[in-house]
């Protein structure tokens, strides 16, 4: 967190491969669910997709705007710590207001919805594991 550079030159080639990845399985996802006659299915999951990848841009946003003075100082590392926390909080509560209002609305829409928001963060998970692993020291 004390130099913002840093943390978005790590994330942009994740963003970028997980945009690429999450997109072709998106494609690969409609295909299949016209495949098996789930039209509303279908429409879901390009939204859930795009729901992930937007609430991933504005992480990436808020990350990159932190900027700490002094890194040794422990009380704005945790008030960083904290907003960041408490964003991330406000928007997997917006997220999961939005599953539920489309499985109020229409549970068929919802099941590509919610399949698109979990390839989405698989691939992230996935992504952001294969970084942080080639990131490692021999410790």
């Amino acid at each position: 967190m004390t130099d913002s550079t840093s943390i978005t030159d790590a994330l942009r080639p994740l963003m970028r491969r997980m945009s690429l990845t999450v997109g072709i399985l998106s494609v690969l996802g409609v295909v299949a669910a016209l495949y098996l006659n789930m039209p509303w299915a279908a429409l879901g999951l390009p939204i859930g997709v795009a729901i992930t990848v937007f609430n991933l841009r504005l992480m990436d946003r808020q990350v990159a705007r932190i900027v700490i003075a002094d890194p040794d100082d422990a009380k704005a590392k945790k008030a960083a710590r904290n907003q960041i926390g408490r964003s991330s909080a406000v928007r997997l509560l917006l997220m999961s207001g939005a599953v539920i209002i489309s499985l109020i609305i229409a549970p068929k829409f919802c099941l590509g919805v919610v399949a698109g928001l979990a390839i989405s963060q698989l691939v992230f998970l996935l992504s952001a594991y294969g970084v942080v692993a080639g990131n490692r020291t021999g410790n």
